[in-house]
């Protein structure tokens, strides 16, 4: 009886349930079909010129294109004073932006205390030659070194005043006193103020001329806060000129201000560049190009990805020919690859090479990316 109601009632519900399942539930199924590929010959792969790609870890390069301005050195500014009081009698250095070289004339001054400091040099000289040391008797040689020592603070009184060895020498062979104190420059560079005329009348200290040696410049950079982690004092960089394209000048930051501009929200960097072509003129306007580690990311050659316009794509092989269209989340790109922050995982092999016509083949058979993220 039991048997005959199990054949009557439950045989049938189970052949219903078993006829109707696959089709009431053939949606829930379609996750394990296959993902979406196209699939080439090896031949076809070969003519094509596909070649395979891992996606691995490699060490980051951070590039940063900074506008900048060059500045003159203030490390590398000089002046010419005068250390006694005069009149100039004659200038050599006769307008501002010339160029001066170190020991080149700038002035001739006449000054009554230089003359009365040579005549009195002379007079230690002359004195220190007539007493030697056997003369004078017990104090022969008392009198000698007093003579000598008399001598040498004249004569170091003199190079005080910037008087050169080569004038001092002078004046000891001709004996005679030099109306006018001839000033040189300390260095080389070009004149920034001119402060006095012939005729003129200095006082000690006096600042006849400034001016700056062109031989090394500042280049100000501006750089954003959230690009200011990847520059350090010591950073290396490339500057390159409008107007000169073929010449590119090497770097160094040797100073980072720590003041934020409230308006443009920047910060100063400093670089040092050594302008021995003197190409390089103050208030010029370059680009910076700087180069800067930025750790390990994950990343595929650029070639490997494909920009639509409005997503990233790479064509990841499965083997066997098979290639899936796969959308990534791509980061920046650096030296010929692009980071892959979202879609690959190390170890996957991508197509290269030829990924617009697989993209054309995949599009042309209806199949879209898979989203990788």
């Amino acid at each position: 009886m039991a048997r005959r109601y199990l054949n009557k009632t439950f045989l049938p519900l189970l052949a219903s349930a078993l006829l109707i399942t696959p089709a009431a539930y053939a949606d829930d199924f379609s996750m394990f079909e296959d993902a979406p590929s196209i699939q080439l010959s090896g031949e076809l792969i070969q003519k094509l010129g596909v070649k395979p790609a891992k996606t691995e870890y490699r060490e980051s390069v951070k590039t940063l294109k900074l506008p900048g301005i060059v500045q003159v050195d203030e490390t590398s500014s000089f002046s010419v004073n005068s250390k006694f009081g005069g009149w100039i009698e004659k200038l050599y250095i006769d307008y501002k932006g010339r160029n001066v070289k170190k020991g080149e004339r700038v002035a001739e001054i006449y000054s009554p205390e230089a003359v009365a400091a040579q005549e009195e040099y002379l007079a230690f000289l002359k004195h220190s030659a007539n007493v030697s040391p056997s003369s004078g008797g017990a104090y022969g040689k008392v009198f000698s070194e007093d003579a000598k020592r008399l001598t040498e603070s004249a004569r170091q009184r003199l190079r005080y005043w910037d008087i050169t060895e080569k004038q001092i020498q002078e004046i000891e062979k001709t004996g005679r006193v030099k109306k006018t104190v001839t000033l040189y420059s300390p260095a080389s560079g070009y004149v920034t103020a001119k402060n006095v005329s012939e005729g003129m009348k200095t006082e000690p200290g006096m600042e006849l001329f400034s001016a700056v040696s062109l031989a090394n410049l500042w280049i100000i950079a501006d750089v954003y806060e959230d690009e200011l982690k990847y520059i350090r004092v010591g950073s290396k960089a490339k500057v390159t000129l409008s107007g000169v394209p073929n010449v590119v000048y090497e770097l160094t930051a040797d100073y980072i201000y720590p003041e934020v501009s409230q308006r443009t929200r920047t910060l100063k960097v400093r670089f040092l560049v050594n302008n021995s072509s003197g190409l390089l003129k103050p208030a010029m306007y370059t680009e910076i190009l700087a180069k800067f580690p930025a750790g390990r990311v994950l990343a595929v050659p650029s070639d490997a990805v494909i920009d639509d316009g409005r997503r990233k794509i790479v064509f990841v092989s499965l083997g066997e020919g098979r290639f899936e269209p796969r959308e990534i989340l791509a980061g920046a790109q650096n030296e010929g690859f692009t980071e892959v922050r979202q879609g690959l995982s190390e170890g996957e092999t991508v197509a290269r090479g030829a990924n617009f016509l697989l993209d054309s083949e995949a599009q042309l058979k209806g199949i879209s990316p898979v989203k990788g993220f």
